[in-house]
């Protein structure tokens, strides 16, 4: 393995990873910021929001890192930790908004709110945005708001990056790690070729443009860059030249089929040169900020702020809101589960051991 590809530097160098994942966080907080301000049409380099670039970041480097875990750990502990991840943080943040976030809103702005209708809401969210089954909203409690039909706009990634957990998990569960790499390359490149028919204009483009098919090939994409890691180099000329390749294909209008790979290889050897590595390495807030960030977007605008102060303003005040409950969830929702697992990882090791 060379002394500068990205599987040993990436083994032997800290990262930046949590701080990259937090400015995709408030990335996504600042892009919501035009629809749930209703200011108009947002910015779009390239032709893609601004959230929607940070989802793919979020899919690419969730692509490695998932990879990576399932090649380094058993079955089992694969399948728990990836539970762990998702749903104590989307389990207290759905009865956040169901119990406590949404009838305060109601109660101080005078807005209608049914206890029925939020435990449908509740119950329905736990599959994780479950196309067809998650409920949006509570019926009155963002009456007469630019967006009164969501609560948490962003849940519906949530289940297409489970999904791509499991599509990994299954992969590598059936079939030895060549063939699960020929697996994944074929997968990807089938994305790939889809979503060019469309940027192309060779197919229709699906109504709305946000398929899932999109970050789950910039997840596909992340996966590979770890299973051909060995190959990658991560000096600045491979930054240099991810940047120009994602500029490059944006510019051409070839975002949604082609940017995945340098996507991803940008931000996981960028990683490599930030000096943030401290940033998150005990309290990682990225998950927080990112699924209560539209919840409290949707509180600044009941009560009016979004009349008052441009979108910049209208985002900046509600990363101010939802840094410090991003960290309460991570202090002890998140972290917790996190503490849990590795205790019952090394008390299975211990007998071991002795």
């Amino acid at each position: 393995m060379g002394e500068n590809m990205l599987g040993k530097r990436f083994a032997e160098s800290k990262n930046s990873l949590n701080a990259i994942r937090l400015g995709l966080a408030a990335l996504v907080i600042v892009s919501h910021s035009w629809w749930l301000g209703g200011y108009g049409p947002e910015p779009a380099p390239g032709g893609v929001k601004l959230g929607s670039w940070a989802v793919l970041g979020f899919f690419g480097i969730s692509g490695y890192l998932i990879t990576r875990s399932r090649m380094r750990v058993a079955a089992s502990d694969y399948w728990l930790a990836r539970f762990l991840r998702i749903f104590p943080g989307l389990v207290s943040c759905v009865a956040a908004v169901a119990f406590v976030i949404a009838p305060l809103t109601a109660v101080l702005t005078g807005r209608r709110y049914w206890f029925p209708d939020a435990i449908l809401y509740f119950a329905s969210n736990l599959s994780a945005g479950l196309p067809g089954v998650a409920v949006g909203g509570i019926p009155g409690s963002l009456e007469g708001l630019p967006d009164p039909r969501l609560w948490n706009g962003p849940l519906w990634t949530l289940f297409w990056e489970i999904a791509c957990y499991i599509l990994i998990g299954v992969l590598f569960l059936a079939f030895r790690s060549e063939l699960a790499r020929v697996a994944v390359l074929c997968l990807f490149f089938a994305g790939t070729v889809a979503l060019f028919a469309v940027d192309a204009g060779w197919a229709s483009p699906p109504t709305p443009y946000d398929w899932p098919l999109v970050p789950v090939t910039t997840f596909l994409a992340g996966s590979l860059v770890f299973l051909f890691q060995d190959w990658i180099p991560v000096g600045r000329k491979t930054v240099c030249l991810s940047t120009a390749l994602v500029v490059l294909v944006a510019s051409l209008g070839y975002a949604q089929s082609l940017v995945h790979i340098p996507l991803s290889v940008f931000l996981l050897s960028g990683s490599l040169h930030l000096p943030l590595s401290t940033v998150g390495s005990r309290f990682d807030i990225s998950f927080g900020v990112y699924i209560y960030g539209w919840p409290m977007q949707q509180v600044l605008a009941s009560g009016g702020l979004h009349t008052a102060v441009p979108p910049e303003l209208f985002a900046i005040a509600a990363l101010l809101l939802v840094a410090p409950i991003a960290w309460l969830s991570c202090r002890y929702v998140e972290l917790p589960a996190r503490v849990w697992l590795r205790r019952r990882k090394d008390r299975a090791s211990a007998p071991q051991l002795a």
